[in-house]
């Protein structure tokens, strides 16, 4: 199984705005005219424009650290989005994150998703809209973010995914090791789940554990169990462990990666997660 698989949602990249893009005249290696953003409904991005989209400087095209900025992006927006029942529609956004994974910028794509923005969390981390890349002055990368209308939230690479992204960092990889800490991760979690899930697919998230078997990442695999977190300890024992709910970064220890699936069943499956991604 590769990550296409895995992660259907985050490699649409079609969607209902072209982003036709006026490249800057650089004078003195600065940019003196905008980058400007025209939407166009109904019409599917053009592939050469990633290129475009890589040539512009300092904008983040590698794979696995837009795949570590997209969750840090998605932690930090999904539980603070309060206002997720009074939609009419999708409201969609280009959102800027730098790379200590700060939100520096964003741009509606169109006039409802301008005029319906404080329905969104973004005003909270940038005090007003800008043009992006065009108004950002260090290195960034650029996501396509879609509030939906049914509450769920939606976060991919503005370019999409190159390749298969992999976990970024050292890695627990012997086999003593890893046994010792699957056995606790799975301690840990029949303590905290009571088995049942409000979904009807089993739920799928990868977990990575330090050599204490503390668990110091999470992450969804599958839409359902985006939609569900809060149906498994996950959130709960992180924000425990670490105050918090959004992904360490500076994470310098190796870690063990494993996947996780709560299953409509009841039952809790875990197995190493290098089936799945390592090489």
């Amino acid at each position: 199984m590769i990550l296409f698989e895995i992660y259907p949602h985050l490699l649409t990249i079609t969607t209902q705005y072209q982003q036709v893009i006026h490249k800057p005249v650089i004078v003195n290696g600065q940019n003196k005219q905008p980058i400007v953003l025209q939407m166009a409904k109904n019409a599917k991005p053009n592939p050469a424009q990633k290129n475009a989209s890589t040539s512009q400087p300092g904008e983040i095209s590698d794979d696995s650290q837009l795949h570590l900025l997209k969750r840090q992006l998605f932690n930090q927006i999904n539980p603070i989005w309060s206002d997720r029942k009074n939609l009419t529609q999708d409201l969609v956004y280009r959102v800027a994150v730098a790379t200590n994974g700060n939100i520096i910028a964003y741009q509606p794509l169109d006039k409802t998703a301008n005029r319906q923005v404080t329905k969104t969390p973004l005003p909270a981390f940038v005090s007003q809209t800008s043009t992006i890349p065009g108004s950002v002055h260090q290195t960034f990368a650029s996501f396509r973010v879609v509030f939906r209308k049914s509450g769920v939230l939606e976060i991919s690479p503005w370019w999409g995914f190159s390749k298969r992204p992999d976990v970024v960092g050292d890695k627990i990889t012997e086999s003593r090791i890893l046994n010792r800490l699957q056995r606790q991760l799975t301690a840990n979690l029949k303590q905290y789940w009571n088995g049942k899930t409000s979904s009807k697919q089993d739920l799928k998230y990868r977990v990575a554990v330090n050599k204490n078997g503390i668990i110091t990442d999470y992450e969804p695999i599958n839409q359902v169990a985006y939609d569900h977190f809060r149906d498994t300890p996950l959130p709960f024992m992180f924000q425990e462990l670490h105050g918090s709910n959004v992904a360490i970064t500076n994470e310098k220890q190796p870690l063990a990666h494993f996947r996780v699936v709560f299953k409509r069943n009841g039952l809790l499956e875990i197995t190493p997660w290098k089936l799945y991604l390592f090489r």
